[in-house]
């Protein structure tokens, strides 16, 4: 009852006397009974059976917690704290279910910047209290131990999260090139091998040598990088299979250099008809397979992505979030390094390759040598910033430069944004431990300009997500099968850069009510949105957030609950949230210019409008004094002027 009245139906944050706690629905005796844990309460400072102040909170990220004592990796303490309140001088429970001894402890929190209170997330650096005051501390990323058997290699980094590919194409290679030669003792029928789909850098030699190792066969390495001619292939491919002996795996990697849409289709036709010879060899050959590498299946001539000869074709993404904190973990093993937080360059880093993520740790360390001193977290990013990603052809999504201290109030709305999109990427367990899924889809609806596609760029960017905005009427086209392709790629391009947003803009153009239209293409639309979001295919650490001013338009498979069942109103702002916008424009305004009085002359203005008018109320400052600095109340009366002889 209590947290239905404080808008937190679901849990939230709350402050509570001198401190904020997260809390969940639960049985209480009373309506009124918060139960409270013993540290939070003397966190509190509020005594058992007293009445306290109970308000909700939307905390801003907490920037850097310097706590006393970190027992074990930093890291996964940064896990346990992820979504959590801190505030100077609490003491805090964390579960230790990441340490060897799986033993929870008591942390205390020696202070939270910038404000004293902030919720930890992705971005936020621990360090101990003894790493801030002279040196580094044991278990801080300030004073990390470089200990060779606690680092991940790139081979091992590249391969986090790949177990199930790594058993399959193990198999794979034990029945078809091993030393028991099953597949002639089964009389199973010719086989060559397998294909192996993924971008550059992304670990699929590193993959095939996993397997073959495991599979007790070696490995026979074919780039066809530098392959411009079809006898250069034929001579490369003929003296691979000649000198195979023994269990052998001939993997034949970057075939879009010989296949792919940017080759002469002579040369595609004449490769396609070698590749063909090739595959009929290796599976005539005991104790012989092969792995055919390309970025993409559809870079590959018909003729060999459809050859019976290939029966199986595996797909590996990029490197996930987590994936790219051991890559960087890894790259940076061996260097001087101060307070360097990997899971935050992990999250700055979407879209990027193995080897983007070691061109960045290039780049700062050329830096530092010039330089001196040791690597720090914010070298790094900067290096980032100046790495193009190069994920063949997947593109990445845009990534925001501002966050929600940009928008003008709409706390609730943030509030929800945060708990629907955020929570699951930072801290899927909080969902787990009540038995619930996240949110698939969230529903922002309202009149225009009221800071719809604002916001999701602010939470796009305090998410650490790439950020893809996709207007509704883009990806519909009068070709039978082009506007659903359009979907799923769309949907593939986020998989590649997760964590990430897809944002659909003016969703009712692109998922009307079915049937309602003499085409049938949004029809073909709205199924292929229905199967994206049913997770028919894993999705991963994307959020599918969609806009619009007209929800009734919106087909009614979409709107229900499973799907886009987060349905969030912005509506026209109030005058606090005008006189908020006011306060942090650009747009300079005269000392004689009273924003509460200029904030209560707009009323039934969106926050699109009153960008408007400040914009028009510059420009007639220009037109009559190109000098002027600041605008005045002249100039805003004429702008208002001419936006009620509009309305």
């Amino acid at each position: 009852m209590m947290l239905r009245a404080l808008g937190l139906p679901g849990g939230g944050v709350v402050s509570l006397g001198d401190t904020h706690v997260l809390v969940k629905p639960g049985e209480v005796a009373s309506p009124s009974d918060l139960l409270v844990g013993p540290h939070d309460l003397l966190n509190s400072g509020v005594s058992v059976g007293s009445a306290a102040a109970v308000r909700r909170k939307v905390l801003g990220p907490a920037e850097r917690v310097v706590v006393r004592e970190v027992p074990g990796d930093i890291h996964g303490l940064l896990h346990a704290l992820h979504g959590r309140p801190a505030t100077d001088g609490d003491t805090v429970d964390v579960d230790g279910s990441y340490m060897a001894s799986g033993q929870g402890f008591s942390l205390e929190v020696v202070s939270v910047e910038p404000d004293g209170v902030g919720l930890v997330g992705a971005h936020t650096q621990i360090s101990t209290a003894m790493a801030t005051r002279g040196g580094p501390a044991a278990g801080s990323v300030a004073g990390r131990d470089h200990n060779a058997a606690s680092v991940p290699t790139i081979a091992t980094a590249l391969l986090a999260g790949l177990e199930n590919e790594v058993d399959l194409l193990t198999g794979w290679f034990s029945l078809l090139a091993g030393p028991r030669d099953l597949a002639g003792a089964w009389g199973l029928p010719e086989v060559a091998g397998v294909l192996l789909a993924g971008p550059n850098g992304c670990g699929k030699s590193e993959l095939v040598a996993a397997a073959a190792e495991a599979a007790r066969c070696k490995v026979v390495d074919i780039d066809l990088t530098l392959v411009f001619k079809a006898e250069s292939l034929l001579d490369k491919l003929s003296a691979a299979i000649g000198a195979a002996s023994g269990p052998t795996v001939i993997h034949v990697d970057r075939l879009e250099a010989v296949t792919g849409d940017g080759t002469l289709i002579t040369f595609r036709t004449r490769a396609a008809a070698i590749l063909r010879w090739f595959l009929d060899a290796v599976s005539e050959a005991p104790h012989l397979a092969c792995v055919l590498g390309v970025t993409s299946l559809g870079q590959l001539h018909q003729s060999v992505a459809t050859s019976p000869l290939l029966p199986r074709s595996i797909t590996i993404p990029p490197p996930n979030i987590d994936r790219r904190r051991l890559l960087y973990e890894a790259a940076t093993a061996r260097l001087p390094s101060t307070d360097l937080d990997s899971s935050r360059l992990a999250a700055a880093s979407s879209g990027f390759s193995g080897a983007d993520i070691m061109a960045s740790v290039v780049q700062a360390s050329a830096v530092l040598a010039r330089a001196g001193g040791s690597l720090n977290t914010d070298l790094v990013l900067e290096s980032i910033r100046g790495v193009t990603p190069s994920l063949g052809s997947v593109p990445v999504g845009e990534m925001t430069s501002f966050g929600f201290d940009k928008v003008a109030n709409l706390d609730t709305v943030k509030q929800r944004l945060t708990e629907a999109v955020i929570w699951p990427v930072s801290n899927p367990g909080r969902f787990s431990q009540l038995g619930i899924e996240p949110p698939k889809g969230v529903l922002l609806h309202g009149p225009p300009g009221t800071g719809k596609t604002f916001v999701v760029k602010a939470l796009a960017h305090e998410a650490g997500a790439a950020f893809f905005s996709v207007k509704g009427a883009e990806l519909l086209d009068k070709y039978v099968g082009e506007s659903e392709r359009g979907v799923r790629e769309v949907f593939a391009r986020a998989r590649a850069a997760a964590p990430s947003i897809i944002f659909f803009d003016e969703f009712d153009a692109l998922a009307p009510v079915r049937g309602r239209s003499s085409s049938t293409v949004s029809d073909s639309v709205v199924a292929a949105l229905l199967t994206e979001l049913d997770g028919v295919s894993e999705r991963g650490q994307v959020a599918v957030i969609a806009a619009t001013n007209r929800p009734d338009l919106i087909d009614p498979a979409l709107r229900r609950s499973g799907r886009f069942e987060v349905h969030i109103e912005l509506g026209l702002p109030e005058v606090s949230a005008r006189m908020k916008m006011l306060e942090m424009s650009d747009v300079p305004l005269a000392d004689e210019v009273v924003l509460d009085d200029l904030a209560r002359r707009c009323e039934g203005y969106s926050f699109a409008d009153m960008a408007g008018l400040l914009r028009e109320a510059a420009l007639e400052t220009l037109r009559s004094d190109q000098g002027a600095m600041t605008v005045g109340w002249s100039q805003l009366e004429a702008a208002l002027a001419s936006f009620e002889d509009r309305a």
